[in-house]
C-alpha cells in the first residue's frame, strides 16, 4: 500500500488470517529469498479477495517482487526487541514521554532490517525515524517493554529542550534519590525484589508546599524511566450520576495495567480521597474506598506504581497512609541557599545573562520556592526588555537577529524583578534580612564569635556531629535592653546560615479564642518543618509570661504547646529557634531548660569603641561627610544603645540634608556634619529623649 510506506505490514482478508491461524498483529512470514517477516493485520477493505494481500511498495522491492506476484505465507515467531536506537531528524522536537506514545501505536510491528520507522504524533504529525540498532536481533519485534533510545545526527543522546528530567529539579537531591530507590527501581529491576522475596511498593505520596516541584519530580521519572504515564485529576473523576466517578477511576487503572509499566500520577489527592470520617460528600466517601480498592488489588506490583502529590497530607484518608498502599511518604521541602542556586542556574541557562551573580541572588531568596525562582526569572526578562526597548508590545517591525543578541538580561533586571516579588512558602511570615548580617553589626566581636562557635558551626556541621551522637542546638535566647539590638543579631545570624527564615512576634500568636493560640503555634512550626532547615525568630517571647485572658491555665497551656513543639524537631534538617526577651528571668522556666532555649547570650549595651564604630557605620556614607572625632562622639553617647545611635546618626543627617538645600538647590549636593553639629544634637536628644521635637 502506498499510503504506508515501509510499514512493513501484510494487509491480509480476515477469513484467510483465520485459516493460518493469525492474530492482529502477529507476525507473518512470506516465503521468499532472502527471508521477509512482517506484521499482519486485517485488511480494511472488507470486499478484498480472500486470497490476496496488500504490502508497501518498500517491502516489495526489497524482497524483488512486482505487483501481482504469487507468494507463500505462514505463521512465524519473531522475538521481541528489548532496545531500539532511533536517529531523531534534523529540526524535530519530541520529548520522550511523546515519544513513548508513539512506539505504543506500532506495538508488535517487525522490524526487518528496514532503513527508516515511521511513527505518527498524538496531533497526525508523520516523523521518520532512521533505524540506528535493534537489539537483540536485527530481526525483532516491538513490545511494550522495548525500550527506545533517542540519538541526533552526530550519534550524541538526544535530550529534547522540552523534557523533563532529574537534571531539571534543582534543590532536591535527596527527594529524587528516594523517589528514584522507591519508583524507578522497581520498574526498571523487578527481578531483584522477587530474588529478595519482597514485594515491590505500590504506592508513594509527595507531600510538600505548593510550588516546590512534586508535579516536576513526577513527570521527570515518567520522562527518565520511559513508560507510560496516567495522570489523574479530581476534577476529571468526578461525576455528578452515581457510579460514574468509581467507573473512571477503575478505568484509569484498568489502561495503566494495559499499557504496563505504567506510573499513574494522582495530583491533588487531597481533593479525591480525603477523609471520610470528616467529608460531608457521599461522593468523596465513595471515590476514596475505591482507591483503596483498586491500590489492594493491584496484582502486577512491579510495573504499576502509583504516585500522588498533595499539599495537605493531613486531610488524606488515614487509609491510605499506611504501609501496603503508600509505603513511602517523601517530604519535597523549601529549598536552602544552596538548592536555589541550583535552580537558579536551571532556569537561567538558556538566558542571555550578564554580570549576574546567582549565589548572591540566590542569598536574598530566602523562603522562595522553585515556583517562584521561575517567575522571577521570567520577571526579570520582562525588566530587560522594557529597559532595552520600551513599548515593544506596540511594535509591528519584525526584529533582527543582531538586536535579538544584544538582548541581556542584567544584575538591575533581577533587582527590581524582586521587588514585585513575594515567596510563596513563607508569605504569613515575610522577613527583609537586606539590612542584616555581621557586617551590619559594630562591635560585639565577642558575641558574634560565640554565635559562630556555639549555633552556626554545629548546624553546618550537622551530619559529621549526629555520627558522633551529638545532638544539633535546639534553641537560642538573646536577652537585651530594647535597642541593644536583639532582633538585628537573630536576623544576622539568619542570614548567615543561609536557612530559611520565619520571623514572629509573640503576641501575634495568641488569641482569645480557646484552642486558637496552641493552633498558631502548631501551623508555626509545622511550615518550618516543610521549609527546613528553618530559623525560626520569636520576637518577645516574654510576652508568654504574662496571662492577659481569664483563664488561668491560658498560658500555661501555649507554653506547653510550645515546649513539645521544641522538643519534636528532631528531623534530618535542622530547625532552630531564636527567641528574644528583655531579660532572662521573663521568660518561662520550662523553656529555659536544656534541650530547648539552653544557648543563652545577653547582649550589653555597646561600650565606647562599639559606640565609635556604630558611629562610624552610620555617618560614613557615600554622599555624607563627616569631619568630627568618632572617639570624642562614643564619649558624649555614654549610656546610648545601637538603636538610639542610629536614630540620633538619622537625625543629625536629615537635619544637615536641611541646611545644605537651604543653601544649594542642587540634589546632588553632599551632605557635610561637623562633630559640633553632632555633640549639639545629642545634647538636644538626651533632653528630648522620647519626645519628637520639631527641630529635629
Amino acid at each position: 500500500m502506498e499510503s504506508e510506506p515501509g510499514s512493513g505490514t501484510a494487509y491480509i482478508s480476515k477469513p484467510f488470517m483465520e485459516n493460518l491461524h493469525l492474530g492482529e498483529g502477529d507476525p507473518v512470514e512470506i516465503v521468499v529469498t532472502p527471508k521477509c517477516v512482517v506484521q499482519a493485520k486485517f485488511h480494511p477493505n472488507s470486499w478484498i479477495d480472500t486470497r490476496m494481500i496488500s504490502l508497501d511498495k518498500q517491502t516489495m522491492d526489497k524482497i524483488g517482487l512486482p505487483l501481482f506476484s504469487q507468494v507463500k505465507l505462514r505463521k512465524a515467531f519473531c522475538p521481541e526487541t528489548d532496545c531500539l536506537t532511533l536517529e531523531v531528524p534534523q529540526g524535530t522536537a519530541v520529548t520522550r514521554i511523546q515519544m513513548r506514545g508513539m512506539i505504543e501505536r506500532v506495538q508488535g510491528a517487525v522490524l526487518n532490517g528496514q532503513e527508516y520507522l515511521r511513527l505518527t504524533t498524538d496531533r497526525g504529525q508523520e516523523i521518520n525515524f532512521r533505524l540506528i540498532r535493534a537489539e537483540p536481533v536485527e530481526m525483532s519485534r516491538i513490545s511494550k517493554t522495548t525500550r527506545i533510545k533517542l540519538v541526533d545526527l552526530e550519534g550524541v543522546d538526544y535530550v529534547s529542550r522540552h523534557d523533563t528530567s532529574f537534571c531539571d529539579v534543582g534543590g532536591l537531591a535527596d527527594a529524587i534519590r528516594k523517589v528514584r530507590e522507591v519508583i524507578q527501581l522497581p520498574l526498571r529491576h523487578p527481578e531483584i525484589f522477587y530474588h529478595l522475596g519482597i514485594d515491590p511498593p505500590r504506592g508513594v505520596l509527595l507531600h510538600g508546599p505548593s510550588g516546590t516541584g512534586k508535579t516536576l519530580i513526577a513527570r521527570a521519572v515518567a520522562s527518565e524511566t520511559g513508560c507510560y504515564f496516567k495522570s489523574i485529576i479530581g476534577t476529571e473523576i468526578m461525576d455528578k450520576y452515581y457510579g460514574e466517578s468509581e467507573a473512571k477511576l477503575r478505568a484509569a487503572f484498568e489502561d495503566a495495567y494495559k499499557n504496563s509499566p505504567a506510573i499513574i500520577f494522582i495530583d491533588e489527592i487531597d481533593a479525591l480521597a480525603p477523609r471520610r470520617d470528616t467529608t460531608e460528600g457521599d461522593v468523596e466517601r465513595r471515590v476514596t474506598a475505591q482507591l483503596l480498592a483498586l491500590m489492594d488489588g493491584m496484582e502486577d506490583r512491579g510495573s504499576i506504581i502509583v504516585l500522588a502529590a498533595t499539599n495537605l497530607p493531613n486531610v488524606l484518608d488515614h487509609a491510605l497512609r499506611r504501609p501496603g498502599r503508600f509505603d513511602r511518604e517523601i517530604l519535597i521541602g523549601v529549598p536552602d541557599r544552596g538548592g536555589r542556586g541550583e535552580i537558579l542556574k536551571i532556569h537561567t541557562r538558556d538566558m542571555p545573562i550578564g554580570k549576574v551573580n546567582l549565589d548572591e541572588l540566590a542569598e536574598k531568596t530566602h523562603g522562595f520556592v522553585g515556583a517562584d525562582l521561575k517567575a522571577l526569572c521570567r520577571e526579570a526578562s520582562y525588566k530587560a526588555l522594557k529597559r532595552i526597548l520600551p513599548g515593544l508590545e506596540d511594535t509591528e517591525q519584525e526584529l533582527s537577529q543582531d538586536f535579538l543578541d544584544a538582548i541581556k538580561v542584567e544584575s538591575q533586571d533581577f533587582e527590581e524583578a524582586l521587588k514585585e516579588m513575594r515567596p510563596s512558602s513563607g508569605r504569613n511570615f515575610e522577613v527583609d534580612l537586606t539590612g542584616s548580617g555581621w557586617d551590619r553589626i559594630a562591635g560585639y566581636s565577642v558575641e558574634i564569635e560565640f554565635l559562630k562557635e556555639t549555633i552556626l558551626w554545629p548546624l553546618c556541621n550537622d551530619s559529621f556531629l549526629s555520627g558522633l551522637g551529638v545532638n544539633r542546638p535546639a534553641g537560642l535566647l538573646l536577652t537585651g535592653l530594647s535597642g541593644v539590638g536583639k532582633t538585628l543579631m537573630a536576623k544576622s545570624l539568619a542570614k548567615e546560615s543561609g536557612f530559611n527564615v520565619i520571623q514572629i512576634r509573640g503576641p501575634e500568636l495568641l488569641s482569645k479564642y480557646m484552642g486558637e493560640s496552641e493552633r498558631n503555634f502548631r501551623e508555626l512550626f509545622r511550615q518550618a518543618r516543610q521549609m527546613a532547615p528553618t530559623i525560626v525568630i520569636l520576637d518577645g517571647i516574654d510576652s508568654l509570661a504574662t496571662s492577659g485572658g481569664s483563664d488561668s491555665m491560658f498560658m500555661e497551656r501555649v507554653v506547653n504547646q510550645l515546649a513539645m513543639e521544641m522538643n519534636s524537631n528532631s528531623g534530618e534538617k535542622p530547625i532552630v529557634v531564636v527567641a528574644t526577651a528583655a531579660r532572662p528571668e521573663d521568660v518561662p522556666p520550662v523553656l529555659r531548660a536544656t534541650g530547648r532555649f539552653g544557648h543563652k547570650l545577653t547582649i550589653n549595651p555597646p561600650n565606647s569603641e562599639d559606640r565609635a564604630l556604630l558611629f562610624k557605620m552610620y555617618l560614613n556614607k557615600d554622599r555624607v561627610a563627616f569631619s568630627g572625632d568618632y572617639a570624642t562622639a562614643a564619649k558624649e553617647s555614654e549610656g546610648l544603645t545601637g538603636g538610639d545611635i542610629e536614630d540620633v546618626c538619622r537625625r543629625v543627617i536629615l537635619r544637615a540634608a536641611r541646611h545644605a538645600l537651604e543653601r544649594d538647590s542642587d540634589t546632588a549636593c553632599e551632605v557635610v556634619i561637623t562633630g559640633d553639629d553632632l555633640v549639639k544634637l545629642l545634647d538636644r536628644w538626651k533632653l528630648t529623649r522620647g519626645v519628637r521635637h520639631s527641630d529635629v
